[in-house]
């Protein structure tokens, strides 16, 4: 089966050392993992060159070496659907100020990988894109408290955007740990124990991925030592 990642989901699984529980996973589940050029460049190639952050884009590069990650190059076709996911998204839900952008350039390539290559999941951490196909009345509700003001929605951009993924189902850098941890991959990095679970998922949280300590614990809570 395929699967598309982005950004955010690869440097949060990088940046706590759990690249090896993630390669695990990967081959145990036979997933082809897509990413764009774009993403290899946010990744890999712009941060290898700043001491600070370049650990971590050497242990995606490895990845990469170990073909455990496949880039796509970023077509013509690709460009041109995320310009028509950025065109819908970014103009579903609007203000009296009018539309508000809700997704970026990479989410939306990553989208446009998954149509065009007819994939079913996508790794991705950031909430909004999630929540645009998963909860759209939930992203609403949370647009209003951010604006502090009364949001619209455009139904047929946002029925046109929900169509172009019928199927796609997204996972979070959580809930990748949270199977690896179902799978016994933790022995690739960790000890297989509650106590390593949680350390994991929290280091997931405080690395960027959108996810509540709730959360979080109804994870801990559904597994056994």
């Amino acid at each position: 089966m395929k699967a598309v990642i982005d950004t955010g989901t690869m440097i949060t699984l990088a940046g706590t050392c759990l690249m090896n529980v993630f390669r695990e996973f990967v081959k145990t589940n036979r997933i082809e993992l897509l990413i764009s050029g774009t993403v290899a460049e946010e990744s890999v190639w712009k941060p290898i060159t700043n001491k600070r952050f370049a650990l971590n884009a050497a242990r995606i590069k490895y990845a990469m070496t170990q073909q455990i990650i496949k880039t796509i190059p970023v077509s013509s076709e690709i460009a041109r659907t995320q310009q028509r996911i950025l065109q819908l998204a970014n103009n579903i839900y609007s203000t009296q100020s009018g539309p508000l952008s809700i997704i970026q350039a990479g989410e939306a390539e990553a989208l446009a990988i998954a149509k065009i290559n007819n994939v079913k999941m996508l790794f991705i951490d950031e909430r909004t894109t999630r929540s645009l196909i998963e909860d759209p009345t939930r992203l609403k509700q949370v647009l209003e408290r951010r604006q502090e003001a009364e949001v619209s929605i455009n139904q047929q951009n946002l029925n046109s955007f929900r169509a172009m993924f019928p199927e796609l189902k997204m996972f979070r850098s959580v809930d990748i740990i949270s199977m690896a941890y179902e799978q016994n991959l933790f022995d690739h990095e960790l000890a297989h124990g509650r106590l390593e679970l949680e350390a994991a998922l929290y280091a997931a949280k405080f690395a960027g991925c959108a996810v509540s300590e709730k959360e979080i614990e109804d994870y801990l809570s559904h597994k056994s030592e």
